[in-house]
């Protein structure tokens, strides 16, 4: 059978004539069908795509043939162009990938001598796109998909011109950058959301982001949740410093969490968002605890007073509890306290030999050497 001419054009009386007998010649009719949405498919609006689609899928046969793949190419086009076309379910009733043929899984090279992706490649890309866009379809199903946290947004200048990137991160600790523009939202909006991201590798090897749109899951869905205390809230950069019982530091943005009550002193839940192979942590702050019970999530130190000095407002500390593994360096059994916090008669009783409880945890010193640092003593 000779291939029949794609680049003519059809007519719709041509096309209405020919399906209303395509029983008797359903190859011929298909291929005016493509050749007609060939030409036509990015105006004639998704209903009318969708219903020549469907007009073919009447004839269709399941098997291996030019026309089949031709038209399957097609499927792909009218759903990168109508997100209403339910391409998995064009899939399942085309036969997919059972009937393509062997062209179909090699990658073609055009006249100007450029590779392109196979028609195989071409179907898997719209799929991820689809599940992409489509929450109501099983995400978990593609692993090109996922659930990631906007940590930051880079402002970068090239050839005098600003663009904003975006720096993903996902619960493994994997990062990608986006541009600002890929996102459905604008640039101050986008930081501390969740998003689902289509990700691909690039020519290059890199891993991109080829598609950004906005997730139905809250950030404690996909990351694990710890509890920290609020070392010190700097209004001046519009940072949230937060310190967790492993004495790792993180860094909260004050824009992203002003709906919560956060002071210094309090204790919150939070993700934290590590990316591999990156010295600073960002936080997700996902609520705020009430005192008692976030100390006790938070973990006390019990400590005997080894000497007191109420005028001065300190005391010196030696730990009873078991020292905590911290991946910061080394908690040391003793040390020195601020009780400045604490009201007259408290600090007044407080004598040697007496017992206090200790929050605490490693914090980095004027030195650059984490040391022994007591948040609240009580």
């Amino acid at each position: 059978m000779t291939t029949p001419d794609t680049s003519k054009n059809v007519t719709w009386d041509e096309l209405l004539e020919s399906i209303s007998t395509g029983a008797a010649h359903p190859d011929e009719t298909n291929w005016k069908i493509f050749r007609y949405l060939q030409h036509n498919y990015k105006t004639m609006g998704s209903v009318m795509a969708r219903t020549l689609l469907a007009a073919y899928m009447k004839l269709h046969v399941k098997r291996m043939s030019l026309i089949d793949s031709c038209m399957l190419g097609m499927a792909v086009n009218v759903s990168e162009t109508y997100s209403d076309f339910k391409l998995p379910k064009f899939l399942e009733a085309w036969g997919y990938d059972r009937f393509l043929r062997p062209q179909d899984l090699r990658r073609q090279t055009g006249k100007d001598g450029r590779q392109y992706l196979s028609l195989k490649e071409r179907v898997e890309r719209a799929l991820q796109s689809y599940m992409l866009h489509h929450p109501e379809e099983n995400k978990e199903a593609c692993d090109a998909i996922v659930s990631m946290y906007a940590a930051k947004v880079i402002e970068k200048e090239t050839n005098g011109r600003k663009r904003r990137y975006v720096k993903l991160v996902a619960r493994n600790g994997s990062e990608v950058l986006a541009d600002s523009h890929q996102f459905p939202c604008r640039p101050w909006e986008i930081c501390g959301r969740m998003f689902d991201v289509l990700r691909r590798v690039s020519k290059q090897g890199n891993e991109r982001a080829a598609d950004v749109v906005l997730s139905q899951k809250r950030v404690d869905e996909v990351f694990s949740v710890e509890v920290g205390y609020v070392d010190f809230v700097d209004e001046n950069h519009g940072h949230i410093h937060v310190y967790d019982s492993q004495s790792r530091h993180f860094v909260a943005l004050k824009s992203v969490h002003s709906a919560l009550n956060i002071t210094a002193g309090s204790y919150v839940r939070f993700c934290p968002i590590i990316a591999n192979g990156d010295h600073f942590k960002w936080a997700a702050i996902v609520g705020v605890m009430d005192k008692y019970e976030g100390r006790n999530a938070f973990g006390v130190y019990e400590a005997k007073v080894e000497y007191a000095n109420p005028k001065e407002k300190y005391i010196r500390y030696s730990l009873e509890s078991a020292i905590k593994y911290t991946p910061e360096g080394n908690i040391i059994k003793g040390g020195f306290a601020s009780t400045a916090a604490l009201p007259d008669d408290v600090r007044n009783g407080i004598v040697i030999d007496s017992h206090v409880r200790l929050i605490l945890f490693l914090k980095r010193g004027k030195d650059g050497i984490k040391h022994n640092y007591v948040a609240e003593v009580f």
